[in-house]
């Protein structure tokens, strides 16, 4: 009997963090009486798109500079910030999207 074995692969930490910003980013753009356009996105589907990007982008560079897995490691620890019960707008727009997630 063949047995094929398929590849376990682990969720992109990087998904649901962009999932979690998308989400209190969100509550706080209602909170603000803004919509997404007002935050330079088209709409919160663009904001995923954007996040992905940022992801794609940091992972190329750690592996050019020496810094693999950081960008996966900045992804959980942002995740777990942006969906915690006590999430604040703060936490979300005190976040440094433009450092190296190796320097957070």
């Amino acid at each position: 009997m063949l047995w094929l074995l398929a590849c376990v692969t682990q969720p992109d930490p990087c998904l649901a963090m962009c999932e979690a910003g998308a989400a209190l980013y969100g509550d706080c753009l209602a909170e603000w009486g803004a919509d997404w356009t007002a935050a330079g996105y088209a709409d919160e589907d663009d904001f995923l798109d954007a996040c992905d990007t940022w992801a794609f982008e940091w992972r190329q560079i750690e592996a050019v500079d020496g810094h693999e897995g950081q960008t996966d490691a900045t992804c959980v620890a942002r995740a777990e910030q942006f969906s915690a019960s006590t999430a604040t707008c703060d936490d979300f727009t005190s976040t440094d999207w433009n450092s190296a997630p190796w320097l957070d």
